[in-house]
């Protein structure tokens, strides 16, 4: 019960924050709003899905949503003082160490996905290419995809 509670308000909020982007001119959606199919992968698993990202007042909202429309994780940047908040994250996620880590990585990736100056030394290696960031933490040996998605007017449809 728990679960469907849990997918059936991810499907509100993504609606609503659909809705909420579609109100809005067609160039500052493009501007303070993101799209990005992700992939995390380590030496035994992977979690993929697509992130969504807007910017808010001096902050940016995002949100890790898998294929199933779960939200895997959902985060905040203050990018006044270089800070990333998790809010949520799933419950295989949900322990100390991994989060530290996500923190860390996730907040190295909005940097480069915002194309923000990074400033401290790092164990990554970074390759764009085609509009597509591959980020790789060396040091854990986290590889971090992300791929544009483009929306057209013509793909949204209405019944």
């Amino acid at each position: 019960m728990k679960a469907l509670l849990l997918f059936l308000s991810n499907i509100i909020a993504l609606i609503l924050f659909n809705a909420n982007a579609s109100t809005l001119e067609a160039d500052s959606v493009v501007s303070d709003s993101h799209r990005y199919a992700f992939q995390i992968e380590t030496p035994k698993a992977f979690i993929s899905g697509i992130l969504i990202t807007k910017i808010q007042d001096n902050c940016i909202i995002g949100s890790l949503v898998n294929e199933f429309g779960v939200s895997a994780i959902d985060f905040s940047f203050n990018r006044e003082k270089d800070k990333l908040k998790l809010i949520n994250v799933v419950s295989f996620l949900n322990k100390w160490y991994i989060k530290k880590t996500l923190s860390s990585d996730l907040k190295f990736c909005i940097h480069q996905i915002y194309h923000m100056p990074w400033k401290k030394k790092h164990s990554y290696i970074v390759e764009k290419k085609d509009g597509s960031i591959t980020i790789l933490n060396s040091k854990r040996n986290l590889k971090y995809i992300f791929s544009p998605l483009i929306i057209s007017a013509d793909n949204v449809t209405e019944e």
